[in-house]
């Protein structure tokens, strides 16, 4: 929840903006046929947005003219996009050789050692600069920072009292000075530039909020509020002073009055909403889950309140509520906020989570229909599409949307790529597609070979089929040993040993998953009579089936209705 960020923004490097070179118009060019055809070429596909081949013939065209002006800016700024900064550098050189007296290409230059973090590089580049443009401030506090990043402290001490000899005091100095003093943790000296600074800028809120951070950082939260003391009636619509209160506050865990600095900061219109939802997941951040998690919660109040027409604001007001475990206030915030904009795929995942979670299966097949027209490349969209169709046992519909969910799917995300095998095991064995169902399931526990839930369905489908009846008992075990007490592995486990013929065995740990029931299930009150009969106990076995029965709701089940009927076990 720092607030310093808006102090450091104004000492970061700034990187380039890909924006394609056009020719100049003071140069002449005098490219033959084939340079002048290849880079035509490749200007076309730039636009088209085809960079891989423009890339191809912008390559061609420095083969055959290294000078070429605009096809060295061109595929500089592909490589920089592609990250590819070493090739970026070997351009930015050969134009700095070119024209060395062109700023814009040492800057290039600049960049590209940025980005390789080759600091000593770069110090010579900006000195380059200065000898180009030696009236060009930026120049010379860039080469400080880069001095400060390269551990050279004491040099970079020694330009900032060059800039100041040559262009004067300023707000960037001061800035500068501090932050790396505080580096440096010379807390002496960074309070005296801090200090400084009140002194020379008494009447702006910056200079105020530069001594409170300093002491911020130095563990001084009392001193920091001392600081503040009476700022906010002299800066009114200045949100980050109460920001910065909120700081000093939750340093001194004064979490009641962290929640009010911040909600006055929220009141402010000054303080964007950006800023305002990127604070709250910073409040998230906490290291008192209960307090922080209360915090967010009044905070986004206060945000749906101020922008009760803004998607985002319901979608982080969404998400606060859900963890906070207020589903039905999420779930109303989530469609408030696809609502209002369709184009947030993040509330459109959770929306539909929430849906399959909560059993609103047609709510969460026409929402994912709906996200699906907005999104059709997203994988956890298509996987809860899937669950929703799958949970309604419509199993070809929910099929085709897993198989494109794990066609879709990133395969470095291990979580979501196991819920997709496992949902596509089930939807397999669920059309009688048994070795697909295995070769599924086999594919998650590649990934993950103690995931439970796909431990106890691959043994409780493999017990269904009567297959692999040894690897199910293997696996069901497993699975009771990683999670003892869930009943519904070990109906399982029971399953698997009745399937094996063991029925004393069984009966042990039907008894289990009984006792582990609140409520046991029709199936789990079936398989205890399916295994009593088997012990010759016909009569208690009648009884269970003829509950189980009861506990359908009358759904049909025909096996049962015969076990019921005839008074015996159906295979």
């Amino acid at each position: 929840m720092k607030s310093t960020f808006f102090f450091v923004l104004l000492l970061a490097f700034q990187l380039p903006t890909i924006v394609f070179a056009q020719t100049d118009k003071n140069e002449t060019r005098t490219d033959s046929t084939a340079v002048q055809s290849a880079y035509g070429n490749a200007i076309n596909n730039l636009k088209a947005g085809d960079f891989y081949t423009a890339q191809n013939q912008l390559e061609q065209v420095l083969s055959l003219d290294s000078t070429h002006l605009d096809a060295n800016l061109n595929l500089m700024r592909i490589y920089y996009a592609q990250k590819n900064f070493e090739g970026a550098k070997s351009i930015a050189l050969r134009l700095t050789s070119i024209h060395p007296d062109r700023q814009e290409h040492w800057i290039a230059l600049a960049d590209t050692y940025k980005a390789l973090e080759d600091f000593t590089a770069l110090i010579d580049v900006y000195d380059k600069l200065i000898e180009l443009n030696p009236d060009e401030a930026s120049y010379y506090y860039d080469k400080a920072f880069t001095l400060s990043l390269n551990g050279q402290a004491k040099e970079a001490l020694q330009l900032y009292q060059n800039i100041e000899d040559k262009f004067g005091a300023s707000d960037r100095l001061f800035l500068a000075r501090n932050e790396l003093y505080r580096q440096q943790n010379d807390r002496k000296s960074a309070l005296s530039v801090a200090e400084a600074f009140v002194k020379s800028k008494p009447d702006v809120s910056h200079s105020h909020l530069m001594l409170a951070n300093t002491y911020l950082d130095f563990e001084k939260p009392k001193d920091a509020l001392k600081s503040l003391q009476g700022l906010e009636d002299k800066f009114p619509e200045d949100p980050y002073i109460p920001l910065t209160k909120a700081d000093a506050y939750q340093a001194l865990r004064n979490y009641s009055n962290v929640s009010k600095e911040l909600q006055k900061a929220f009141a402010m219109d000054s303080l964007s909403i950006n800023n305002k939802v990127r604070t709250v997941y910073n409040v998230l951040q906490g290291d008192n889950r209960k307090e922080s998690l209360k915090i967010a919660s009044e905070i986004t109040s206060v945000l749906v309140d101020r922008y009760p027409q803004e998607a985002l604001a319901q979608a982080v007001f969404g998400d606060v509520a859900l963890q906070q475990g207020k589903e039905d206030v999420a779930y109303d915030a989530f469609l408030k906020a696809v609502d209002l904009n369709k184009k947030l795929y993040i509330v459109w995942e959770q929306l539909l989570q929430l849906e399959v979670a909560n059993n609103k299966i047609k709510e969460a097949q026409n929402h994912g229909l709906e996200a699906i027209n907005q999104f059709p490349d997203n994988s956890v969209i298509l996987l809860f599409t899937g669950y929703a169709y799958l949970l309604d046992k419509q199993y070809q519909e929910a099929r085709a949307f897993l198989e494109e969910a794990l066609n879709k799917a990133d395969q470095e995300n291990q979580g979501l790529m196991i819920q997709i095998y496992s949902a596509l095991g089930d939807t397999y064995h669920a059309v009688d597609m048994g070795a697909a169902s295995n070769t599924a399931y086999s594919e998650a526990l590649q990934i993950d070979s103690n995931n439970t839930y796909v431990l106890n369905n691959f043994a409780y489908y493999l017990a269904l089929r009567k297959e692999e009846l040894d690897k199910a008992a293997s696996m069901s075990k497993k699975s009771n040993d990683l999670e003892p007490n869930n009943a519904s592995y070990q109906d399982t486990y029971a399953w698997v040993l009745f399937q094996q013929g063991n029925y004393d065995e069984a009966l042990s740990w039907i008894d289990k998953a009984v006792e582990n029931s609140a409520e046991p299930s029709a199936t789990l009150v079936e398989h205890k009579g399916d295994i009593l009969f088997k012990l010759g106990k016909k009569d208690e076995a009648v009884r269970l089936w003829e509950q189980a029965l009861k506990l359908t709701d009358g759904n049909d089940n025909d096996k049962l209705n015969s076990k019921v009927k005839n008074k015996e076990y159906v295979d």
